[in-house]
């Protein structure tokens, strides 16, 4: 399965696949470009139900995204996030910014 990426209304599902490293992050960084050019998204939700490691790079694109949304007043979301990325999202201190569904 590959990372799909998903637009209802204003929101955009991005469902990962595998471990968002720098090559991931920077396909769904890419993607998620095209798609903001494309719809009025409000809302990001990473979904890392297939996704068991995040790396710095991963931090980056989602606070990256963040800085995008925020400026239109949107929010970036995470939902499904296992023990080892929920650390990592609390050691950087994405959880200050974003929200866990």
């Amino acid at each position: 399965m590959a990372t799909q990426y998903q637009v209802n209304g204003k929101k955009l599902y991005i469902k990962l696949d595998g471990e968002l490293d720098h090559h991931l992050a920077e396909k769904v960084k890419y993607q998620c470009e095209l798609i903001l050019r494309s719809y009025f998204i409000k809302e990001i939700i990473f979904d890392f139900e297939h996704s068991d490691f995040m790396d710095s790079s991963g931090v980056g694109l989602i606070l990256g995204r963040y800085q995008k949304i925020h400026a239109v007043g949107g929010k970036v979301s995470v939902t499904h996030m296992n023990n080892t990325i929920r650390r990592v999202v609390h050691m950087a201190g994405l959880h200050g910014v974003i929200e866990e569904k």
